[in-house]
């Protein structure tokens, strides 16, 4: 599981995504990302989730978002994202 946050901003993009590559490069099965800290979250975070969520289709593999914050959870509501990334129906709701 990688933990990203508290920010997954444009400021950080640029290192968020070295952190999904490296992740998509090192494992074969899922990719579980601990949101659970993320308090800043714009749409570049929602991008990088994007992304990597379509690069994992392509190997046969899941994006499984773990705890997303209310930050997370509140943007894919207000963009209407929630059903491409259904792991972030959580508890939290």
């Amino acid at each position: 599981m990688l933990a990203l946050g508290p920010e997954l901003t444009i400021a950080q993009a640029a290192t968020v995504r070295e952190a999904l590559l490296q992740a998509l490069q090192a494992g074969a099965g899922d990719l579980a990302l601990d949101l659970s800290g993320v308090i800043d979250f714009d749409s570049a975070g929602v991008q990088l989730l994007l992304a990597t969520r379509r690069s994992l289709q392509a190997q046969g593999r899941a994006l499984v978002l773990h705890q997303p914050s209310a930050a997370v959870r509140d943007a894919l509501q207000c963009l209407g994202l929630r059903q491409l990334l259904p792991a972030a129906h959580g508890a939290h709701e």
